[in-house]
Order: structure tokens, then C-alpha cells, then sequence
């Protein structure tokens, strides 16, 4: 396993943000999408949407 890399909340969840993104837009390509596909989308976006956890 490679070295840890520790990341402050800001950086990761920018991270996480641009990931997001680019998976909604490749996403879209597929006109229908596995019922556990959409519940795994649905939940990263309640992600996004959270305020970040200052207790770090």
C-alpha cells in the first residue's frame, strides 16, 4: 500500500465535488441505470449537499 497522503476537508471535498460532477456527466450517457447504481448517485449527492464536518 502506497504512502498516506493526509488532504484538509477543503481539498477533499473539492476532490470529491469534481468527481461527482464528471461521474453525473458520464452518467448521463446511459439512459437507464441499475436501481443500486442510482441509490450509490443519490447518496453522494445528500453528500455534497451536507455541511462539511469541522470536527478534524
Amino acid at each position: 500500500m502506497p504512502d498516506r497522503i493526509d488532504i484538509d476537508h477543503k481539498h477533499s471535498r473539492a476532490i470529491l465535488k469534481l468527481i461527482g460532477q464528471q461521474l453525473r456527466v458520464s452518467l448521463k450517457l446511459e439512459p437507464e441505470q441499475p436501481e443500486s447504481l442510482r441509490a450509490q448517485i443519490e447518496r453522494l449527492r445528500e453528500l455534497e449537499e451536507r455541511p462539511p464536518n469541522r470536527s478534524r
